[in-house]
């Protein structure tokens, strides 16, 4: 009992606990690496948000966009009046996100959707238009017309008179936040913002618009953030990627993200409290560990009742799990392993010691059917069990013996040291079989044809050795049987060789025609001696060679 016991702490108490050990470190890691993730994702959340916001911008913008350029074409046609240009720019105005939409020459001169804009050479950038007439697009923060902040889109237009269509973009935080609806109460959630690639703000949703509007992000606005982080993610954004960062704006740590919008020059920011990213990460976090820890208490609870039951169970079962691999190993009628236990002791004592010399025998019965026929299947199971229980006497405990087939045994003699051994072997075996027989009141003898084979000399693995040893086999019966033979015949001399295959060939001569009634005489004798089986005939009177 003291055994059971000890068997069943070293098969599931003593695992259980390294299994609830390891189970609390990984509950542990998992945690972590939970909230890396959880805090990772939430954070590629946002950027992903952001850079959604950033294509509706920029949708908003090339709709504009294309407004123009068909307006454009409408003028180029040439065949409108100042009232239809007029309607065309109006047209910009209607369809669009755009306030103003104007048609200039060279010199300023415009016709426009305000009555009130005739002429545009006074404004502050006209200058910088005419040094850029190829210019596409500009920020501007006064048009000069209505005070606004603007992103304005410029088109060639090929026209006698006029040269370029303006179209005016508005940059006001209301607009912004059409298309970026970030809560912005009190900037408790977040705010956000338009640049251009050097950062200057030229839109905020924010409480503090005024404020930071004309600013340069990098340089005036951003706080708290080290030197290497900034230019990093300055790199990146001026680059066209996305990304985020944390600092501080106007004294409130914000989680920063920004994204380009579309192929323009300008780039969207959108500035998350720090305080709310923190809180609803923490939220996941808590949601997600808390499934963490559910399904660490139900495994555990599991191993907990899998360890009881296996308790109940190894108590009930002990010794009926001993008897069922006993039986499992071994063949019921001998007592010696089976097939599959013999073949994998072998492979795993030639994979456990690749380098040391071993032999493989191969025992195949001599006319065992006529064992069987002659002298009936009891005898011939007798035949098999007296074996089985007399040849282990030879060989060591460590040795492998089994049956591996109907009147076929196999013996691997492990770690023999040197070739010497291999014939000493050998002779025991061959003695052995000299003198064993079978019966109670008459003495049977019974041969056998032996081959055997050198590990690793005839094979380096079980399917070549045994190979090896079968053709031996087959050698030993081609040269008459009752007799055992290596694989390269290294326990005989040439002419030892030559005279047993002489044998084998005057044993393929047809046999004598008085051979036939021998059965006859051997029932008529009344046997009281030791005789081989060999002498007995078949049951069709013809002798099995």
């Amino acid at each position: 009992m003291k055994d059971e016991w000890r068997g069943f702490i070293l098969q599931w108490v003593i695992p259980a606990g390294i299994f609830t050990v390891v189970l609390a470190f990984l509950f542990a890691s998992f945690s972590a690496d939970i909230k890396r993730e959880t805090v990772t994702n939430y954070e590629n959340s946002l950027i992903n948000i952001t850079s959604d916001y950033s294509k509706t911008v920029n949708t908003s913008i090339r709709a504009t966009s294309s407004v123009g350029f068909a307006a454009a074409e409408v003028i180029e046609a040439g065949s409108l009046n100042q009232s239809g240009i007029k309607a065309a720019l109006e047209a910009i105005t209607d369809n669009t996100d755009a306030y103003l939409a104007l048609l200039s020459d060279k010199n300023g001169k415009v016709i426009s959707t305000s009555d009130e804009v005739t002429d545009i050479s006074g404004l502050d950038y006209f200058e910088h238009i005419l040094s850029q007439w190829s210019l596409e697009k500009f920020f501007v923060l006064d048009d000069g017309i209505t005070g606004s902040k603007a992103y304005v889109l410029s088109i060639d237009v090929d026209d006698e008179k006029y040269e370029k269509l303006f179209i005016y973009y508005p940059l006001t935080g209301a607009n912004t936040r059409k298309y970026v609806p970030v809560e912005t109460e009190q900037d408790s959630m977040g705010f956000a913002m338009l640049i251009d690639d050097e950062g200057t703000i030229f839109s905020s949703t924010g409480s503090n618009e005024s404020l930071i509007t004309g600013q340069n992000l990098w340089d005036n606005v951003i706080k708290d953030v080290n030197a290497s982080t900034l230019s990093r993610n300055r790199t990146r954004l001026k680059s066209g990627s996305t990304g985020s960062f944390e600092g501080k704006i106007n004294n409130r740590k914000y989680f920063i993200t920004y994204a380009p919008v579309g192929n323009s020059d300008f780039y969207l920011i959108v500035n998350y409290s720090n305080s709310n990213v923190t809180k609803q990460e923490k939220k996941l976090i808590g949601s997600s560990v808390a499934k963490l820890t559910w399904c660490t208490v139900l495994t555990g609870a599991f191993i907990i009742l899998v360890t009881v039951l296996n308790l109940l169970r190894a108590i009930a079962t002990q010794k009926n799990s001993t008897d069922l691999k006993d039986k499992a190993n071994h063949d019921q009628l001998t007592g010696l392993k089976n097939k599959i236990a013999t073949e994998r002791e072998i492979k795993d004592y030639i994979t456990e010691y690749p380098d040391t010399l071993a032999m493989l025998f191969i025992i195949d019965l001599d006319n065992f059917k006529k064992i069987n026929d002659t002298m009936g299947h009891a005898f011939g199971d007798e035949v098999l069990r007296e074996l089985g229980k007399n040849i282990g006497i030879n060989f060591r405990v460590s040795d492998v013996i089994g049956r591996t087939g109907g009147d076929e045994f196999t013996i691997f003699l492990k770690n023999l040291k040197e070739d010497a051994n291999c014939i000493r072997e050998a002779q025991k075996l061959i003695y052995f079989f000299r003198h064993f027989q079978v019966g109670d009141y008459v003495k049977y003898s019974v041969t056998a044809s032996i081959g055997a084979a050198v590990y690793p000399a005839h094979g380096a693995d079980f399917e070549t050795l045994y190979k090896a040893a079968d053709a031996a086999v087959y050698k030993s019966k081609k040269r008459g049987k009752n007799q055992l033979s290596f694989y390269d015949d290294r326990d005989k001399t040439p002419e030892e060789v030559a005279e047993a295959d002489a044998h084998h060939i005057s044993l393929e001569r047809e046999p004598s025609p008085e051979l036939n009634d021998v059965k006859d005489d051997f029932k008529a004798m009344d046997v009281k001696e030791d005789f081989d089986l060999d002498d007995i005939p078949a049951k069709d009177g013809k002798e099995d060679w």
